[in-house]
């Protein structure tokens, strides 16, 4: 990590992320942070995707993380801005909400969890989508502890005829929301 450079440059031979996307995100991040620019929220910034390059990009694993603990902050300001805005309990009782719906779907029966895409067309291995679902559910009914951390590092085979990965991120995303949201 030089002087000018808020992550240190990916090694020789691995791929980084464009340095110019990234801290153009940062700088636009920071200035909606601190109320003078809109259109920046916890869920963009869990969705923000930089272009990789070959040579010179900076080490995915370093903006990987800041980009968590920024988006957690960003949780942190919606919440507390939230709160105030429609009160603890309404906040509160639409999150319980989510989470129901997010239970709800996560403890469907086996195979039905998730859209099923065609069977000549790649998806998300029903069988490791199905063992998360489990721990996402256990962890909604406060039967087992899961970590942010784990959702965001979720990895799925794919596999033909497997469930729509779409739908899959969805549910994790809004998964991560709601954590974020109670944390």
């Amino acid at each position: 990590m030089g002087v000018d450079t808020p992550f240190p440059i990916a090694a020789k031979g691995m791929p980084g992320y464009d340095t110019a996307q990234v801290t153009a995100f940062l700088e636009r991040a920071r200035n909606v942070f601190e109320g003078v620019d809109d259109g920046v929220t916890s869920s963009k910034i869990r969705r923000t995707v930089f272009r990789l390059v070959k040579t010179g990009g900076f080490a995915t694993k370093a903006v990987d993380e800041a980009l968590w603990r920024l988006e957690e902050a960003f949780a942190d300001k919606e919440r507390a801005e939230a709160t105030a805005e429609k009160g603890e309990e309404r906040y509160f009782g639409e999150i319980r909400e989510r989470a129901q719906e997010i239970l709800d779907r996560s403890s469907r029966p086996r195979g039905e969890i998730f859209r099923t895409v065609s069977i000549i067309q790649p998806g998300y291995h029903r069988g490791d989508v199905e063992s998360l679902c489990e721990d996402i559910a256990q962890y909604f009914q406060q039967r087992q502890l899961l970590s942010v951390a784990a959702l965001r590092t979720a990895s799925f085979r794919t596999s033909l005829a497997g469930y729509d990965e779409r739908q899959v991120d969805a549910l994790l995303d809004d998964t991560i929301a709601v954590m974020l949201a109670v944390r």
